[in-house]
């Protein structure tokens, strides 16, 4: 979030680290820094996106939660489908279990995990899969999965028979439903 205020004291701060870079960077570098610090020598809030172009918003310690919690439900849900006979699996409807990704709604949750994926090599299975959902309400699914995957954790159990992941589709299912009412 780009600041509408900034106290004397930062702003003189951001002033001289604006000053040092404009000295050991190049000319572009120079010509960007002395307009950061004319901007923020005379107060110019409106144009304090200019000095702050480069920053993103924080993404919350909630959102990197929430996604290591589904990716953690995704984890034991893909290992308990490999175990289970092929019987098992044709009974159950797996495809509305597929991750989907996150929609343009869960816009954090979208950098976050494509971040976390691509750029720190983690959750490898979705390396080079599409994050993005073009479903809207994906994450409303994952939570509601999560209400499940939470109370298989609280009673530690390490993999799903075809029973408990009926209660995940038979959860994903009622989403439908209420949306159809």
């Amino acid at each position: 979030m780009i600041p509408e205020s900034i106290s004397l004291i930062d702003r003189q701060l951001l002033i001289n680290q604006s000053r040092i870079l404009s000295i050991i960077g190049d000319e572009k570098e120079r010509e960007l820094c002395e307009k950061r610090i004319e901007i923020l020598e005379k107060g110019y809030t409106g144009l304090y996106p200019k000095v702050f172009n480069n920053l993103y918003e924080e993404v919350p310690l909630s959102v990197y939660n929430e996604i290591s919690d589904i990716m953690k439900m995704y984890s034991r849900i893909n290992d308990s489908i490999r175990l289970l006979p092929e019987s098992d699996k044709e009974l159950l409807d797996l495809a509305s279990l597929e991750f989907e990704g996150f929609d343009q709604d869960s816009g954090m949750h979208y950098y976050m995990m494509s971040y976390l994926v691509d750029r720190m090599d983690e959750h490898g299975d979705y390396k080079g899969r599409e994050l993005k959902s073009h479903k809207s309400g994906s994450l409303i699914k994952y939570n509601r999965m999560l209400a499940v995957y939470f109370g298989y954790e609280k009673a530690k159990k390490q993999q799903y028979s075809a029973q408990d992941l009926q209660k995940f589709i038979d959860e994903v299912k009622t989403i439908v439903l209420d949306t159809q009412l």
